[in-house]
């Protein structure tokens, strides 16, 4: 879609008037940080309710990506990416986690009693006898790269869940490709009833919480909630392109504020595209739990203050499902209609400079060292003590 097209687009949704979208478009890809004129158009800013004060609190991806850098550390990163890791931390502090069926890693690795598969062969062997359905995701990877649903195995064609077929070959293909770094294969969890009623899928429906982690404790910030569509197997979103929606999510109510279908003008929806069934008002089951499970499991991430974490709603409860780094914050501005950066935020980004510029200063003068302690005095011994 050209730009005049998008500006004539904005303008019939309730847009500011042409020359003013351009202007503020300008204006914002010129500022320092930038935001792109795209984002301007993705986010919902050309809308005539987005006065100044409040176009200031949106940011770009060059921000969102200053903010993932700041806020978490290199070293710690491995522990949200690696799933295995992830995994075994949420296990042994005893969170529920997806049940793994396998993994596969050419040095052996697992999570717990799963089946170890080290090579090709192995996993061949395992697909004639595995336990359909599975899902199956790389070990290090996100945005859904490289998942998919497996229901079952006919001769060289697996079935998968969204009722498409993939030659066995080519299933194993991204098994070679070395930044995964292996292959986990895991249990379907199931979508929580009233979920599944409203989108006439089994499939689970992830709610996405972004959660900064000061000194004090864990604080949610934002949530936003990904809603399956159709025959998908996953939940992703990816600019609209399968069909999914997403939904912004009031934080005290679990309730589903705005819904889109596609970034940009027009993109607003108010009903499930597949059952018709309303979205804004509609309640994410198990609300208080969600709340308290991503608070309790952010606790033992402390290198990460900027924790994205997907929660599966289910009808046993919520479920963790994983960890993420280094995704765009931006996104949950176009779904809500406001931007990220409110006052709120900005007192959490306060006492988090204010922790780092108190550990500098500590770094500086360096550890306390210990106390000196005397000697005892001659003819003095412990048991005359």
């Amino acid at each position: 879609m050209s730009l005049f097209d998008q500006v004539a687009k904005a303008r019939a949704n309730g847009g500011k008037p042409a020359w003013q979208q351009l202007s503020e478009a300008v204006r914002l890809r010129l500022a320092r940080p930038p935001l792109g004129i795209g984002e301007y158009f993705d986010y919902g800013i050309w809308h005539a309710s987005i006065t100044p004060e409040r176009m200031r609190e949106f940011i770009g991806w060059r921000q969102s990506a200053a903010l993932d850098k700041q806020l978490n550390a290199d070293y710690s990163r491995v522990l949200a990416n690696d799933k295995l890791l992830n995994y075994l931390v949420l296990q042994a502090a005893g969170y529920r986690i997806p049940t793994p069926i396998a993994t596969y890693t050419r040095n052996g690795r697992s999570i717990g009693n799963e089946r170890v598969l080290q090579t090709i062969e192995a996993v061949r062997s395992f697909l004639d006898e595995a336990p359909y359905p599975f899902y199956v995701k790389p070990i290090s990877a996100g945005y859904g790269r490289g998942v998919l649903g497996v229901a079952g195995l006919d001769g060289q064609r697996l079935h998968l869940m969204d009722d498409s077929q993939i030659e066995v070959d080519d299933f194993l293909a991204p098994f070679a490709f070395a930044p995964y770094q292996g292959m986990l294969f895991q249990q379907p969890l199931v979508a929580h009833p009233a979920i599944a009623a409203l989108t006439a899928s089994q499939a689970i429906c992830c709610v996405r919480f972004i959660c900064f982690v000061t000194a004090a404790g864990p604080v949610i910030h934002t949530a936003f909630w990904k809603i399956i569509a159709g025959r998908n197997m996953l939940d992703n979103f990816s600019h609209g392109d399968y069909g999914n929606c997403l939904a912004a999510i009031d934080i005290d109510t679990g309730q589903v504020v705005r819904a889109i279908s596609h970034l940009g003008p027009g993109g607003q929806i108010d009903r499930h595209p597949g059952t018709q069934k309303l979205l804004p008002g509609f309640p994410l089951p198990d609300w208080e739990k969600s709340l308290a499970l991503v608070h309790s499991a952010a606790r033992h991430f402390p290198g990460l203050r900027l924790q994205n974490w997907d929660v599966a709603l289910c009808p046993e409860g919520p479920v963790l499902l994983e960890l993420n780094t280094e995704s765009e914050l931006a996104i949950p501005q176009a779904i809500s209609g406001r931007g990220l950066v409110d006052q709120r935020l900005r007192d959490i980004l306060a006492e988090l400079e204010q922790e780092d510029r108190a550990c500098r200063q500590a770094l500086t003068r360096g550890p306390p060292k210990p106390l000196r302690i005397s000697p005892p005095e001659p003819g003095i011994t412990l048991k005359s003590l």
